[in-house]
């Protein structure tokens, strides 16, 4: 059966930290393959937001409502991060929610084909845990995660482009362009071969004036610095 993904995608996070006895994980995080991840960087926002993961529910990241009317607002798959409470909570409601076959939303928290994590994460909190996505954007309102290659995103203009998919649902002061970007990122999306990757790790954490910075468009590469100052790469 094709069906059975939603389940053992959350149990085994669980049974991997508690095998392990990884009883300090504060924050667990699904980050996708393609992702570049700055744990550090969800450490930073946890505590600026003075959560408590053991007592306080939280499911966080970049918060999305471009799906059909009436149906709920969810964090992309590009990186979802939990609070340990969320985690340890939600696992038992994975291990004993109904399979089927049938296919199509029908507003249940079910394992099903055809059926997203996304969507499945978002209602299965909300309906068993009380829990709704919630937006990581720092104070400025710029995003900590990326659905998109981060100088792509940089030059996103809401004003000129309208109310797309991407802007929909979003405050009307969330950041754009240079402006749209947390300089504590927390995820950035879209980088999937290995060239990518090396040239994103030397980018923001290699020596300062690498090749890889220099190669940057001049927008990307006025971004990278202001992350590089910000998470005590470049003093």
């Amino acid at each position: 059966m094709i069906y059975d993904i939603i389940y053992p995608f959350a149990s085994a996070i669980e049974n991997f930290i508690k095998r392990n006895i990884i009883t300090h994980t504060k924050t667990p995080c699904f980050v996708d393959y393609d992702t570049i991840f700055f744990p550090d960087n969800v450490k930073h926002f946890v505590r600026h937001k003075k959560w408590n993961p053991f007592t306080e529910y939280h499911y966080f990241g970049h918060w999305i409502s471009a799906r059909q009317n009436g149906r709920l607002p969810m964090i992309a798959g590009a990186t979802a991060c939990w609070s340990r409470k969320t985690l340890d909570d939600i696992a038992e409601v994975y291990r004993t929610m109904p399979r089927d076959n049938a296919k199509g939303e029908r507003g249940k928290c079910e394992d099903r084909a055809q059926a997203t994590e996304e969507a499945t994460t978002a209602l299965c909190l909300n309906q068993h845990l009380n829990i709704s996505a919630y937006a990581a954007r720092d104070d400025e309102l710029r995003e900590h995660i990326t659905v998109a290659k981060f100088d792509d995103q940089l030059t996103w203009n809401r004003t000129e482009q309208g109310e797309w998919w991407y802007w929909r649902g979003k405050p009307a002061g969330v950041g754009q362009m240079e402006n749209s970007i947390s300089i504590r990122p927390i995820g950035l999306h879209k980088y999937k071969s290995v060239a990518e990757i090396q040239g994103m790790h030397g980018a923001f954490f290699g020596e300062p004036g690498n090749n890889q910075i220099m190669r940057l468009k001049p927008h990307a590469k006025k971004y990278v610095l202001k992350v590089r100052k910000a998470m005590g790469i470049d003093k």
